[in-house]
């Protein structure tokens, strides 16, 4: 068994690319090799990445492929010989094109064979075209060209390591030629150095100040941080992932700032620090903001870069002082009227008008939700404020404090609490949220879900939705954001296309023209498709068969799709029930596209018992009366397991009716009765799903 090693040597990628990367080359190169037939019973994959670099080893490679038969068809028996039968020119020329005698040919009916040897390629013939190809064919978020030809990369690739089993194998990209030399840390160990294994590489990479694997980078910056910090330092998980992809040997050091800075609001200083300098904020004892900072560096003098880093915070702080100052001077509602002066979109109006409808959004979707006058009112007030602080002079100089200044605004000016915590956390509604107990919780996420709606109104009214893998305007990720917030939610919720009717409705009211029916169409499509991207470990058939895709408007009732995933996950294998519950769906489909008649609305009270002339039947029916409101209630309140008690206790009668009587009979009273039987019975079963959509196993 061979050792595959490969290194993607690069400039610096942006830190929120290398974990993806990595993951992607890693995954592609397995299918790549699986698909070779290369990959050993035993083989490993060991990955590890920095900001300059993408490793992967493979263990457990086969030499070569193996040998492999394949039959050929060769020309029509008319057309192989002549009338003596002897071999005819295109005979003869096929078999010489095959590299075989005439003599090893078949016959059957109607054409001659071949059956063709074809000897297994070598490991090093396949990864010659199958490491270009799987390099060229990573995907990133932002990408650009650099070489001579259209290939596009996020960062230009600077060498390329690969070897199997110390060997080198050969190739190129962009005149980068392959070879067995990897590089160490750009300033402390800048010098080429040749390798021949996966484990030769990560000792001389440490040696020369690299340390490849991220999870050691991560345990080395926590480690260093509670050392060296003179408080407790503040550690988000994403701030400190995104130091991890930041450097190659980490390095923590702790700087102070001037002590007067500490009279701008604490979430500027935790934000200037945090998302715009990548620094960890430290606290006292107390939880209070200290004048401290830390910081990772990858390279230099720690009293240098302590320096430089205190310099850059510095000019930072004092940039949000004077903007923090100058604001001072206003209100949030003077801040308010001058977003007139803000577009929104072109056609769409301002942000001033957008104000307007979030208020009256907002409003709708607390009293839809079950909220007293109390919470409707802040909800609308909320809505109305939610993007005041786009033009305050500090969210024009720090623009990730969107929402965050505009609550410290509100508190300030006497607003209450729970309109503060909904301003707070309207763009990350969904995170670390209490909305039962939490009534900013509660009116942040109905702000939230107003934001969202009025943005895909407004958007896919315009037509302007997302395709492929373009989405301009974000409009994914309000769907995303509907979708979690509903997740949220505690207790039930409408569907969102009656709220998106509230939402078109505002535009109208403001005189803008748009497409209502097209943008109902696009938002079932949005919503179609976030739903595998949020839940991709569910096989695609049951989210398919959750999804009630004849019935798409269900598309918009998240918790809905949720509860019948939950069931469907559970009864998709079981085989015999999945065969009986698929019966009355196709029976009662196939009726209707013959337009066969039976009792479409509440069909239990549309059915004559003596017309169904079934025993069966009856039962059927007893069964379907007796449990209807029950199974409709568990449906409501999402009980899973007593939703699939009443699912299966359909499935006896349902087989005894359709083994024991025929359904489309000539009598139209009685075909009549028993199509609406059999619809009342298809109605229960897509309260869990529907079952034809479902793959059976086996």
């Amino acid at each position: 068994m061979a050792e595959l090693l490969l290194e993607v040597g690069c400039e610096e990628l942006p830190a929120a690319f290398v974990a993806r990367a990595l993951s992607d080359l890693s995954g592609q190169l397995v299918n790549a090799l699986n698909a070779s037939q290369l990959l050993g019973p035993d083989h490993k994959v060991v990955t590890y990445g920095t900001p300059r670099r993408l490793i992967v080893s493979i263990s457990g490679l086969l030499d070569r492929q193996e040998d492999t038969e394949k039959d050929v068809r060769g020309p029509a028996l008319k057309g192989a010989f002549n009338a003596e039968g002897e071999p005819t020119p295109a005979l003869l020329g096929f078999c010489r094109g095959q590299g075989v005698d005439v003599s090893t040919i078949r016959k059957d009916d109607q054409y001659v064979w071949i059956t063709k040897q074809i000897p297994g390629q070598s490991a090093t013939a396949i990864l010659e075209a199958l490491l270009p190809k799987t390099i060229r064919e990573l995907q990133f978020q932002k990408s650009m060209r650099w070489g001579s030809t259209r290939m596009r990369f996020a960062r230009p690739i600077r060498w390329l390591l690969a070897v199997l089993d110390g060997v080198v194998v050969p190739f190129d990209i962009e005149g980068v030629v392959s070879g067995n030399e990897s590089r160490g840390h750009r300033f402390y160990a800048p010098a080429a150095f040749a390798v021949t294994s996966a484990a030769e590489l990560i000792a001389r990479l440490r040696e020369n100040f690299v340390e490849p694997d991220p999870a050691v980078r991560k345990a080395a910056i926590l480690q260093q941080i509670e050392s060296k910090c003179s408080g407790v330092a503040e550690i988000s998980e994403d701030l400190l992932d995104e130091n991890v992809h930041l450097t190659e040997w980490p390095t923590v050091i702790e700087g102070e700032f001037p002590a007067s800075f500490l009279d701008l609001p604490e979430p500027v200083l935790v934000t200037a620090m945090a998302k715009h300098e990548r620094m960890f904020p430290v606290r006292d004892a107390s939880g209070k903001i200290t004048n401290r900072f830390l910081f990772v560096r990858n390279s230099g003098e720690d009293d240098t870069v302590r320096a430089g880093s205190a310099w850059v915070l510095n000019a930072r702080f004092n940039d949000a002082k004077f903007f923090y100052q100058e604001d001072q001077k206003s209100t949030l509602a003077d801040f308010l009227a001058k977003t007139t002066g803000i577009v929104f979109q072109e056609k769409l109006g301002t942000v001033l008008s957008r104000s307007e409808r979030l208020a009256n959004v907002a409003r709708f979707v607390a009293e839809a939700t079950g909220a007293s006058e109390e919470e409707a009112e802040l909800a609308e007030l909320a809505g109305r404020y939610a993007k005041a602080d786009l033009s305050t002079g500090l969210v024009s100089e720090l623009s990730s404090l969107q929402g965050i200044v505009g609550a410290e605004y509100a508190r300030a000016e006497g607003m209450p609490e729970a309109v503060v915590t909904a301003l707070r956390h309207q763009y990350a509604p969904t995170k670390n949220v209490s909305p039962e107990t939490d009534l900013g919780h509660r009116t942040g996420l109905r702000l939230a879900m107003a934001d969202q709606l009025d943005k895909l109104a407004g958007f896919l009214g315009l037509g302007l939705e997302p395709t492929g893998s373009s989405d301009p305007f974000g409009l994914r990720r309000c769907a995303t954001v509907l979708i979690e917030s509903a997740w949220a939610w505690p207790g039930a919720l409408p569907a969102y296309d009656q709220l998106f009717d509230f939402a078109l409705d505002q535009y109208r009211e403001q005189a803008t023209p748009l497409d209502t029916a097209g943008a109902h169409t696009a938002l079932w499509d949005v919503f179609e498709g976030r739903y595998s991207a949020l839940m991709p470990e569910v096989r695609h058939d049951i989210l398919d068969a959750a999804a009630l895709s004849e019935h798409r408007w269900e598309l918009t009732i998240p918790q809905a799709v949720k509860f019948r995933v939950a069931v469907m996950t559970i009864l998709a294998g079981r085989t015999a029930l999945v065969q009986t519950a698929t019966r009355p769906l196709n029976l009662v489909a196939s009726s209707r596209k013959k337009g066969l008649e039976y009792g479409f609305d509440d069909p239990l009270r549309q059915i004559v018992a003596t017309d169904l002339d079934s025993e069966p039947g009856l039962a059927l029916l007893e069964v379907l009366k007796a449990q209807e409101d029950d199974l409709f209630r568990f449906a409501r309140e999402r009980d899973v397991n007593c939703t699939v008690g009443a699912v299966e206790a359909l499935v006896a009668p349902i087989n005894a009716f359709l083994d024991g009587t025929m359904v489309l009979v000539e009598d139209a009273a009685v075909r009549y009765a028993r199509l609406t039987l059999l619809h009342a019975a298809s109605l229960q079963l897509l309260a869990a799903g529907d079952f034809t959509k479902l793959v059976i196993e086996g």
